[in-house]
């Protein structure tokens, strides 16, 4: 196994650890062969190139910010997977050459026939919008266009889009997402080596819309929020209570965010009025215990409770007791992760699950080394060595059981409610089919797709 194989199969552990669902879409476009620029979005710091690395179906190495490289752990794993460093203005001893130098290595690794991957944004941000894309990206690309002219591979723009259902919980999910690659046109450069200033921006401009093709944006978070809402209101749970692929959620999101924007120009107190019933209702659920899908009387069915019910207590009955322990001993650092997380983002989301995910790498390894010290002292080296080998596996059952009960307890607090608060259930139950009916009647008004 290689270095690179290994930073990649340690990268999809932690990733694995920390999202529930890991999915890709759009596999099929990618160019399996010839220099590729793999452009994205970057909402969620250092998990962003760990997604891509792990889900990209050839190797791919990235420009990252020189600081990253001195940084420990991180400084290894980056430039195990042969990254480019970048000085940016404010990095001790950026200048000018060490720029050309970075430009020279990335059209070198283009040449031979490799990937790149670059977040054109050049930075990690929570805005529900991308910024403005830096032109760093165009100019590699052309440049590399123009040393390969002639050549039977082109340069190939690859452009993907990073959703997160809830980038910064635990156990959330996550979906990248590739969009149809282009070519990048050779063209001369200009008289001082340079691509010209217009094809730059062009190239730019183009990456953008291709972008904004694969992603989730808005004006404001609010309209993010309801699309998620309503997302929640239209989608219902398969059997079983297993959720849809999040390829088809983001497809729904998306269509619902264009009806939105549409929809505030044509009809804004109606669509005022129908945000405002969503929240209210999403509210209601909560308060009341349940997730907003869970207001859906046909997951009370018999067959579906008994089924449901059923297999989560087989599953409880062969993991409870190993997945107890796991929780018990790995709940400290667990919680340990999480405020050492919060205190260093200081409120910034786009660097909090890169923070959480870097503090695991301290707390949980410490807790096995611990866990397993005091068992070799007391038992023998043996059963210290059994013990940190043990307790990953630990966690995980409880880590399964915790999600595979979720859809049982969401049914048996839904039964609940029906039997001991049946009119307050059935008044959310009509409210969710209300606020749907009139969601499908506005979008057949408007001829808007919402399906």
């Amino acid at each position: 196994m290689t270095v690179r194989s290994a930073v990649t199969a340690f990268a999809w552990t932690l990733l694995r650890i920390f999202f529930r669902r890991i999915e890709v879409a759009g596999l099929a476009r990618f160019p399996m062969d010839g220099p590729a620029i793999v452009v994205l979005n970057h909402p969620n710091g250092l998990v962003d190139p760990a997604v891509l690395l792990c889900l990209s179906p050839r190797p791919v190495s990235f420009v990252a910010k020189a600081p990253l490289f001195d940084m420990p752990i991180v400084g290894f794993l980056t430039r195990a997977i042969d990254s480019i460093p970048v000085w940016r203005r404010e990095d001790d001893g950026a200048a000018s050459e060490r720029t050309r130098e970075t430009f020279e290595s990335a059209c070198a690794l283009l040449r031979k026939g490799g990937v790149l991957g670059l977040f054109p944004e050049g930075t990690s941000h929570d805005d529900p919008r991308m910024k403005p894309l830096k032109t760093g990206t165009a100019r590699i690309a052309l440049a590399s266009a123009a040393g390969l002219a002639g050549s039977p591979e082109p340069v190939r723009i690859v452009p993907a889009g990073l959703f997160f259902t809830e980038k910064t919980t635990f156990r959330s999910s996550v979906l990248l997402v590739f969009g149809e690659p282009f070519v990048v046109e050779p063209s001369p450069p200009s008289e001082h080596g340079l691509p010209p200033p217009a094809l730059v921006r062009a190239l730019t401009d183009r990456m953008r819309t291709a972008i904004d093709e694969v992603t989730l944006q808005a004006d404001r978070d609010e309209a993010l929020a309801l699309a998620a809402w309503v997302e929640e209101l239209l989608e219902p749970l398969n059997e079983g209570g297993a959720e849809p692929p999040l390829a088809r959620e983001f497809g729904i999101r998306r269509r619902l965010l264009r009806a939105y924007a549409d929809l505030k120009e044509t009809r804004p107190r109606e669509i005022a009025r129908l945000a405002t019933r969503v929240v209210r209702y999403e509210s209601l659920a909560r308060a009341l215990g349940l997730d907003p899908k869970a207001a859906d009387p046909g997951l009370l069915t018999p067959v579906r409770l008994a089924r449901t019910t059923g297999k989560t207590a087989l599953l409880a009955l062969l993991l409870s007791p190993a997945a107890l322990l796991g929780f018990l001993v790995h709940y400290p650092a667990y919680t340990a992760a999480g405020t050492v997380a919060s205190r260093y983002a200081r409120g910034d989301q786009s660097l909090l699950a890169t923070t959480k995910v870097l503090g695991s790498l301290i707390f949980f390894p410490v807790t096995w080394l611990v866990a397993a010290s005091v068992a070799g002292t007391w038992l023998g080296w043996a059963a210290g060595a059994a013990t940190f080998v043990l307790l990953p596996a630990l966690e995980w059952a409880a880590l399964l059981l915790s999600e595979r009960f979720e859809p049982s307890w969401a049914a048996l607090r839904a039964l609940g409610l029906l039997l001991f608060k049946k009119r307050v259930y059935l008044r959310l139950v009509a409210e969710r089919r209300s606020i749907r009916e009139a969601i499908v009647r506005i979008a057949e008004e408007a001829r808007l797709d919402t399906k």
